[in-house]
């Protein structure tokens, strides 16, 4: 019987060797596996906590943007709720208005042309402050939205609002058809104004920059009591508050318009302050 001669002999030691670094390694490559896992873990973690931190940051800032008054450029008098055309006069008129609302349209016709040439003639300053009544009573959002969009045209200057608001009243839909509803169409209409139909326009349109603008001048207007709109009150800088001289129960005619205007302006002392002109 022959011995071996041990050249293929593998030492039990060598086995034991092999087979625990075997052990070693897996445990290893486990242990690093978990690591990765735990890794991407930990950064998943943040990447959802970032997202959480940036949508709540978002809802804040939408939340701020809905809720800030935000009015036009040169807005002035209470509030900033109104937009001025400024004929540099101790004389102020505030007119309220609705331009999804027939009646001022109608007032728009009645004493637009009056109002300017009391203006140009430096006898009488004019606000205008807009309302989105018809809203409340038809549904939709055409006052709210023109009312917006009417601002976003003061942006660019008090031409711009008046030649605006000139072309809204002269393309005035039925009031229960909410075409004002539509920003696109407002949109559209800003065409007829050299100038005005601009990417900064059509974001301040779409975005509704000046809806609570449009929205407290509403809530101050309702608290007048004065019912629906046209309201025109006037008021002596310095020397009287407002007081309704047009409206549901007042009568006026252009004529006798005038003569008030006029009239009270002269009895106005040349010392009074008179409101700055704004950018035009």
């Amino acid at each position: 019987m022959k011995r071996s001669d041990g050249k293929n002999r593998t030492p039990s030691g060598t086995q034991g060797s092999a087979a625990g670094g075997a052990t070693e390694v897996g445990a290893t490559g486990e242990a690093a596996e978990r690591s990765n896992v735990l890794r991407w873990v930990v950064i998943g973690g943040l990447v959802l906590v970032v997202f959480a931190a940036a949508g709540t940051i978002g809802t804040f800032v939408r939340d701020y943007k809905a809720k800030r008054l935000a009015p036009p450029t040169s807005a002035t008098g209470p509030s900033a709720l109104a937009v001025p055309v400024y004929g540099h006069s101790p004389v102020t008129l505030t007119v309220y208005e609705d331009m999804r609302d027939p009646a001022s349209a109608q007032f728009s016709e009645a004493y637009d042309a009056t109002l300017n040439q009391l203006i140009a003639s430096g006898t009488v300053n004019v606000y205008y402050r807009e309302v989105a009544g018809a809203d409340a009573t038809q549904g939709g959002s055409g006052s709210l939205n023109a009312g917006n969009a009417l601002g976003c045209a003061q942006d660019t200057s008090n031409k711009d609002f008046t030649a605006y608001r000139s072309v809204l009243l002269a393309n005035q839909p039925a009031e229960s058809t909410d075409t004002f509803g539509s920003k696109s169409a407002l949109i559209d209409l800003a065409k007829q104004v050299k100038g005005l139909d601009s990417d900064v326009f059509r974001a301040c349109v779409d975005n509704g920059d000046h809806n609570v603008w449009v929205k407290d001048s509403t809530s101050a207007f309702k608290a007048l009591g004065e019912g629906g709109v046209p309201v025109m009150q006037m008021e002596l800088v310095g020397q009287t508050a407002p007081h309704t001289v047009l409206g549901s129960t007042q009568s006026l005619t252009p004529a006798q318009l005038t003569s008030m205007v006029i009239a009270a302006a002269q009895t106005a002392p040349t010392d009074v302050a008179t409101p700055s002109p704004s950018s035009s």
